[in-house]
């Protein structure tokens, strides 16, 4: 390890920076150089620097564009100390070492994201010089630090004080990779940014860049055998990264997928109201919103099939009463995987923790960033390569289109939106009958997964059956994910009591479907928007 006797400071966020040069400074003598902006506020705390355009002897040109960028500044980061041409090259042309790069970039993609930025402006907020110096140190990393973020302050200051001045070569090699992915992350904002300059409509570009971050691993993967980790977006403000688990086992790889889907289903529904989702392998198995009541909310969500929410998937969109902490405890004693929550009340939290496998988690406000969240792109992998979509998160409707002569009311266009909602979060082909009442809405049987429309309407029905749902079939609503291709499926749902469907259209065979509704006495609503979810 070797001591640091000079250290260029240029920093874009000044947060924590003078705090880190005094100690660089009045602790480990060390030399500084800086350039203009930063400068100019160690000047005025009273900190003692070297200005570059001094160092360099030679003037910041082009306001700014041109500072770092000399013989001098790189050739004091790169060159090799122990190397006797390099050595050599050093003295004969005067390049004293640097032997620490203190740099983080102009902030790129927040410039970016404001509204009507200017082609010009956004031009002038891409490093050059800073880029340049970190990749040189970086490069060079067994004889130059580079300290590329404002979060490596208190561990490198942590660090020196422990070894007399010294970074070990494990730290200088992780800061080192670090360079390589903020410039990767850094670069793919660019070229997405000036892929979609001149067309601004263009959906998917031709290349894609992403950077992921390990969160934590996990066990196992799917199954026993598999490796698997939970990495985040770099590039992504709000993701299942900004939850805070508050009690339970480690998340499980399939524990991921369904908060996932269970946040997802949540996303759509109204947040004013209390809605509860239950889950098991992505797919839901009861769904509830209350307007008044959260505890009802759970407890119908979980009567729609009690079974399959053994071990299931928990959430809920409002902070997580005490009385329902006791229904799923203590009343009905059910075992909850996962539950997750806004936040919860003290005495809720209390309850739950009495079961210590069951994973408590805490999402804040992230139901609020509806529009944030949707900014992303969905990848879903394949062998050898990606998948990438947009995520399916427009209107569900797109158009109401009531195509049968029974028509509907408010009422029940609501329970046919939210039965229509379910099966788009039940694995396609999927089907959801739901039932209305004075305070609420409720899913009653819930099929998912099957080769055939009609297979699937009758599994929603035999499920209803099966957990004690037979008579609030009887004038259901029901939702499917996609048109009939046959009439049996409509059938076998007006069989079972459905007084009106949703479903997309868009059958060759939409017109005889059509009939065959009319002839049932039964409402029939294409909405003009396929939910398939593979």
């Amino acid at each position: 390890m070797k001591k640091i006797k000079r250290a260029i400071i240029s920093v874009f966020d000044k947060e924590g920076i003078l705090d880190f040069v005094k100690v660089l400074v009045n602790e480990f003598n060390v030399e500084i150089l800086s350039t203009g902006g930063t400068g100019r506020l160690l000047a005025k705390n009273e900190i003692e620097f070297i200005k570059i355009s001094e160092y360099t002897e030679s003037p910041e040109m082009f306001e700014g564009r041109v500072k770092t960028l000399h013989p001098k500044i790189e050739g004091g980061i790169l060159y090799r100390r122990n190397v006797e041409k390099d050595a050599a090259d050093a003295q004969k042309y005067h390049i004293p070492p640097i032997d620490m790069v203190v740099c983080n970039l102009y902030q790129f993609k927040e410039a970016i994201s404001k509204p009507g930025i200017r082609l010009e402006e956004a031009l002038e907020m891409i490093d050059i010089g800073g880029p340049t110096m970190i990749r040189a140190a970086a490069k060079n990393f067994p004889d130059v630090i580079v300290v590329p973020h404002t979060r490596y302050y208190p561990q490198i200051i942590n660090e020196l004080r422990q070894n007399d001045g010294k970074i070990s070569d494990n730290t200088r090699a992780t800061l080192a990779q670090d360079v390589f992915a903020i410039m990767a992350d850094y670069n793919a904002a660019i070229a997405s940014y000036l892929q979609t300059y001149y067309n601004p409509d263009i959906k998917l570009g031709n290349q894609i860049i992403k950077i992921y971050e390990k969160v934590q691993d996990c066990r196992y993967g799917e199954n026993w055998e598999q490796a698997a980790a939970f990495y985040r977006d770099i590039s992504s403000k709000y993701g299942l990264h900004n939850f805070e688990q508050l009690g339970g086992k480690e998340i499980s790889f399939n524990n991921y997928l369904d908060i996932d889907s269970c946040v997802q289903m949540l996303l759509d529904f109204n947040q004013e109201h209390h809605v509860t989702a239950i889950l098991k392998h992505t797919s839901p198995n009861g769904l509830a919103l209350d307007k008044k009541d959260q505890l009802k909310s759970v407890q119908i969500a979980f009567n729609c099939d009690p079974m399959s929410a053994f071990g299931g998937i928990w959430g809920v969109n409002k902070e997580l009463t005490t009385e329902v902490a006791d229904f799923i405890i203590n009343k009905e004693k059910v075992f909850v995987d996962v539950l997750l929550a806004p936040s919860f009340e003290p005495e809720a939290l209390e309850i739950l923790k009495q079961k210590q496998n069951m994973r408590i988690l805490k999402i804040g406000d992230f139901l609020d960033k509806r529009d944030e969240i949707y900014k992303n792109l969905e990848v879903r992998s394949t062998l050898g390569g990606v998948l990438i979509q947009e995520y399916d998160s427009k209107s569900i409707i797109k158009e109401w289109n009531v195509v049968s002569e029974r028509k509907v009311d408010e009422t029940e266009k609501e329970a046919l939106i939210f039965a229509y909602k379910v099966s788009k979060w039940a694995k396609s082909n999927s089907a959801c009958f739901s039932q209305i009442y004075d305070d609420g809405i409720y899913s009653i049987g819930i099929g998912a997964g099957q080769q055939s429309r009609v297979h699937v309407v009758k599994l929603a029905i035999q499920k209803a059956i099966e957990f004690g749902h037979k008579n609030e079939l009887r004038n259901s609503f029901m939702g499917t994910d996609s048109f009939f291709p046959f009439a049996d499926g409509l059938e076998a749902a007006v069989e079972a009591g459905a007084k009106a469907i949703i479903n997309p259209g868009g059958s060759i065979r939409d017109d005889s479907i059509i009939k065959r509704a009319d002839e049932l006495g039964c409402a029939l609503i294409f909405c003009g928007k396929r939910v398939f979810r593979h």
